[in-house]
């Protein structure tokens, strides 16, 4: 059996060092959660970055996106490789408006956006996405005054490392 690279995000920003006894009404510490070594690969980088190398499908830059919440692997899941900066779609593939949960590479910033026109990501806003990521977007509000949930709304995703 091959050994196994275990990378960990977790579903909320902080860990507190209180126990959930000691505060009554605190959150239940973040489960990580683990990426399988051989997570599939959804290569979205422009035709130009891919003859470049860059942005290597394994170099830190990419974003890893479920289609249920809690990164439950069962109903499907990839790592998302983008070109940096750059738009990029997902109308046409799989993870169009689907994403439930998602957490970027270590240094990694992401955007979700709900709409792509013109070959730009656009929308009513967008969700920033980092490590260790977010496991519900069910429970996150558009950015702005509209109390919207993010689930299963993203169309398109903008990287940067």
């Amino acid at each position: 059996m091959a050994p196994k690279i275990f990378f960990y995000l977790f579903a909320a920003a902080g860990i507190t060092t209180a126990t959930a006894a000691a505060v009554p009404d605190a959150a239940p510490a973040p489960v990580p959660f683990t990426i399988p070594s051989d997570v599939e690969i959804l290569d979205l980088r422009t035709e130009e970055d891919k003859k470049s190398g860059k942005a290597h499908k394994r170099t830190p830059g990419g974003v890893y996106v479920c289609k249920a919440i809690e990164f439950d692997a069962k109903q499907g899941c990839k790592l998302i490789v983008t070109s940096w900066g750059n738009p990029t779609s997902l109308i046409g593939t799989e993870y169009n408006n689907v994403i439930s949960s998602a957490g970027a590479d270590v240094g990694t910033n992401c955007q979700f956006f709900d709409a792509f026109s013109n070959g730009q990501c656009t929308g009513q806003g967008y969700l920033d996405i980092n490590n260790p990521g977010l496991g519900d977007f069910r429970t996150v509000p558009w950015a702005g005054d509209k109390a919207v949930s993010w689930n299963d709304i993203t169309t398109c995703i903008k990287c940067w490392y």
